[in-house]
């Protein structure tokens, strides 16, 4: 997630302040529009560790756990680019400031929530008001700061971001251990009032607005219809096994398929009536940046679906206390961190490379966990003594992700083809598709783990659904590693070409 929000700050529609000369405050208004971004992808990463805790405590059943998650993953990828052109229309600060309310707001019904259904909705609220925040804060950055100092402050913006995921784990772990009034997971968001309410008003003091004068047009049919095909494809996917594959959850898998084309014929009208539409589809003519898609739909299928998976058989499994849970996942957040930040280094010296290298960290890596789980056997106290084994793989696993996410955006964004007017809708067109697939993974591979969980009781049972959950992320990643070859291949192909 790092990466992917700190590149989304190519977009080259955002227009400078028309004032001549930059606001002295800016250093300090940098911090306090962070607040923003931080806590839409806090709640990203946070939800996943209070999971279990949410089941005790509502009563929820498996698939109510994966829409918690999913459903904040389809409201942001869907929504993102709406956001952002609508601070282009009506003002950067304005929205800023309506997106943060609207945030506070849903955080406060999220932890007030008295059933998994209402927190399920209240989620959504959240995803689009963080949709509307987060693309504002990139807005500001660019219009706020010159050219030699806006790397640094977006460097912050990407700092801040790993900094969440930290955050998420220590935090979100202690916060529901220490149990305050009995609030146990509900602290994870009632926490985001208080915070909430401080940046709108340091917003609302520091910050002045701005707009795109030629500012582009709101495509809200294509938002329905892309929300409606994802709702179609990822409802049954998780209700389905529940009820048992009725005929209705077959039949909503087919309506997928006439809905993306009208999708597709709508996408087609907009651009011919000039308007701009919510997907740039010219772009899907470019087979590098189709390569570049493909990997992203591998790679992000398994980001969010592996804290879900792992905190159950945790927490649930071996009966470890959420601050617990989130200290073993420490290392992931340290490394994913760290290799992030120096992964645009790695990638001017091996290229495309560096996508293979780090897909085959994590794929090593699930496979030493693979193996680590099935060498504790079904015995509670072998499986929680081998779990400190874990502990370096998670880091090699954040390492490996933190590679490769980076370079993977620049690479569909950089694509042969993409020129200076396009990068913004292809940066639109990842961040859709990256978000969307999230949701998309915990649905598809939360159903393979629940599914096995459901055939089995007694120690075992976790065990055996996390290595079937683990082995459908290690398909993935060795996907992802013989597509990014492919990848590299037509790199060395176009590089010859060129020279000849």
């Amino acid at each position: 997630m790092t990466a992917l929000a700190r590149e989304a700050s190519l977009d080259t529609d955002v227009a400078p302040l028309a004032l001549a000369k930059l606001d002295p405050r800016r250093w300090w208004i940098l911090p306090v529009v962070l607040i923003g971004s931080f806590l839409s992808f806090l709640d990203f990463f946070i939800v996943t560790i209070a999971l279990p805790a949410m089941q005790a405590d509502l009563g929820a059943h498996p698939s109510q756990l994966q829409f918690v998650v999913a459903a904040y993953g389809i409201g942001f990828g869907v929504f993102l680019i709406t956001g952002g052109r609508l601070g282009d229309i009506y003002g950067r600060k304005r929205v800023l400031l309506l997106g943060l309310a609207g945030f506070t707001v849903a955080s406060t019904i999220c932890g007030l929530a008295s059933s998994a259904v209402l927190l399920i909705a209240a989620r959504v609220v959240q995803a689009i008001c963080a949709a509307a925040v987060t693309p504002q804060v990139l807005a500001i950055i660019r219009v706020e700061f010159a050219d030699g100092e806006r790397a640094v402050a977006i460097g912050w913006y990407g700092a801040s971001m790993g900094f969440a995921s930290i955050v998420a784990q220590l935090v979100g772990g202690f916060l529901i251990s220490w149990n305050v009034f009995g609030w146990s997971w509900r602290l994870i968001f009632l926490i985001n009032l208080p915070v909430g309410f401080l940046a709108i008003v340091l917003v609302w003091l520091l910050v002045r607005d701005s707009r795109n004068p030629r500012p582009a047009t709101l495509d809200l049919g294509g938002v329905a219809l892309a929300s409606l095909a994802l709702f179609l494809l990822i409802y049954p996917t998780v209700e389905g096994r529940e009820a048992g594959w009725p005929m209705w959850s077959f039949a909503m898998f087919l309506a997928t398929v006439p809905v993306l084309v009208g999708f597709v014929l709508f996408e087609r009208r907009v651009i011919a009536a000039g308007r701009t539409p919510l997907i740039a589809l010219h772009l899907l003519q470019i087979h590098s940046l189709r390569l570049g898609l493909a990997i992203s739909i591998a790679f992000f299928s398994t980001a969010g679906v592996f804290f879900v998976v792992l905190t159950m058989f945790f927490q649930n499994g071996l009966g470890f206390s959420a601050s617990a849970t989130g200290l073993m996942f420490l290392p992931f957040a340290i490394g994913f961190s760290a290799s992030s930040i120096l992964s645009g280094q790695v990638a001017n010296r091996i290229g495309p490379r560096t996508i293979i290298v780090g897909c085959l960290l994590m794929a090593l890596s699930l496979f030493a966990i693979i193996m680590v789980t099935l060498y504790s056997g079904a015995e509670p106290e072998a499986a929680v003594a081998a779990t400190g084994l874990m502990v370096p793989v998670f880091l090699v696993y954040g390492l490996g992700q933190g590679l490769a996410q980076p370079t993977l955006i620049n690479t569909v964004v950089g694509a042969s083809g993409v020129t200076g007017d396009d990068v913004g809708s292809a940066v639109g067109l990842f961040l859709t598709t990256a978000q969307s697939f999230v949701a998309f993974g915990v649905a598809a591979i939360g159903d393979v783990f629940f599914s096995f969980l459901s055939r089995s009781s007694g120690p075992g049972s976790y065990m055996t659904a996390l290595i079937a959950a683990l082995t459908c992320n290690l398909i993935l990643q060795v996907a992802c590693v013989l597509l990014a070859c492919g990848l590299l291949r037509r790199a060395v192909h176009a590089g010859k070409h060129q020279a000849a």
